[in-house]
């Protein structure tokens, strides 16, 4: 597997992934630091009876537009343990995606399917991969855009020790939580806007 540089890359990585489905601007740029927690999400299929949680984070643009997520998912009591990325359409499927811990190790993540807004892969892990996510400061998935430019998102992992060891929501719960941090992220975006539009009028 053909290790990828995303050291430069990284420092960028989050402005890089807006300008691929956003207009870069600097209201943008200043929002997008505030980056949403952690959230787990759990439910019972009343079938099989059996608790199936996800332990996902979700980067969007302040518009609400798709940046790039991660989720952890496993059946309650079951080893088996996925993690499932997505980014925006328009990257390079052949070579996949990486995933990387600060700077250790970097999965392959091959994707799976494509929608139109959005592509998804998944990685098989273990108990090392969620100790090294809970003693990590930093995830990072990384994609090849169509110019083989490596993309890379990173993604703080701060609270994620606390969320994954924790209850799970129910999914309307973790539906509300989401709902409040895209409003919470749109009204900074706003709030951005207006001081940069001051700051224009009074040069």
């Amino acid at each position: 597997m053909a290790k990828w540089d995303v050291k430069a890359a990284t420092v960028a990585g989050l402005g890089v992934a807006l300008a691929m489905v956003a207009p870069q601007t600097e209201a943008v740029a200043q929002a997008d630091q505030q980056e949403p927690p952690w959230i787990k999400v759990c439910q019972t299929d009343t079938n099989t009876n059996k608790e199936l949680c996800m332990v996902n984070k979700d980067i969007v643009a302040p518009t609400g537009q798709f940046i790039a997520s991660a989720s952890l998912r496993q059946i309650t009591g079951e080893p088996a343990i996925s993690l499932v990325v997505a980014t925006p359409p328009g990257m390079l499927l052949e070579p996949g995606m990486r995933a990387q811990i600060d700077g250790g190790q970097q999965y392959e993540v091959t994707y799976d399917i494509c929608f139109p807004n959005l592509c998804f892969g998944d990685l098989a892990v273990n108990a090392e991969f969620i100790n090294a996510m809970k003693a990590g400061g930093q995830l990072t998935i990384s994609a090849l855009n169509q110019g083989q430019q490596v993309i890379a998102v990173p993604l703080s992992l701060i609270g994620f020790t606390k969320v994954y060891d924790g209850e799970g929501l129910d999914p309307a719960g973790g539906a509300e939580v989401q709902n409040e941090l895209r409003k919470a992220l749109q009204e900074r975006a706003a709030e951005a806007a207006e001081r940069l539009r001051q700051q224009q009028s009074n040069n």
